[in-house]
């Protein structure tokens, strides 16, 4: 904590400054948010209205020397850039990390899923395969019908997983007890 009075004025107007820059920060990510989301969406119009306010809002950034003048140059440069390859029919996708990340994980978790998926049908048809040998034993016809029914069924959970159980409220548990 500041001792002096004319430190303690500084803390003030420092963190009074800071909240003005990060709010002319803010709308300038917002505006290239925006044009990015038009770009991905391929609509040219759009986005070439909202490459005029970003481009607005970045100067705007720059000349309260919130960000540098030449990093001013290089966002207007690669909006204008994304913008031109739009026009000219190159595909481009424009997405920030977070939403790369989401991705990434979202896929990761479907191979997991799946491969589990297929794991657990694999140990049943196993075990159907076994339990069907046991039969073999002593039904060699009975043995060869259940083989079928047991790979059939094994396939089908793998085709069409079963849906997770729904939790059952107290309420629930007791209207169920009680009938």
């Amino acid at each position: 904590m500041p001792n002096i009075k004319s430190a303690e004025k500084r803390v003030s107007v420092s963190s009074a400054k800071k909240l003005q820059n990060k709010m002319v920060a803010s709308q300038m990510h917002t505006a290239i948010k925006k044009f990015n989301a038009a770009i991905a969406a391929n609509d040219v119009e759009l986005a070439e209205k909202l490459m005029s306010e970003a481009a607005s809002k970045i100067d705007n950034a720059a000349s309260k020397k919130v960000i540098h003048k030449n990093s001013a140059n290089h966002k207007k440069a690669q909006i204008a850039k994304a913008l031109h390859q739009l026009k000219s029919g190159i595909i481009v996708v424009k997405a920030d990390a977070k939403t790369l990340k989401q991705a990434e994980q979202k896929a990761a978790a479907q191979r997991k899923a799946e491969e589990k998926a297929a794991a657990i049908a694999a140990w049943k048809e196993d075990k159907a395969k076994r339990e069907a040998e046991k039969l073999a034993k002593k039904d060699p016809k009975a043995a060869k019908k259940a083989a079928k029914k047991a790979s059939a069924k094994a396939k089908e959970e793998v085709e069409a997983p079963a849906e997770a159980p729904k939790k059952r409220t107290k309420k629930a548990k007791e209207s169920a007890d009680a009938e």
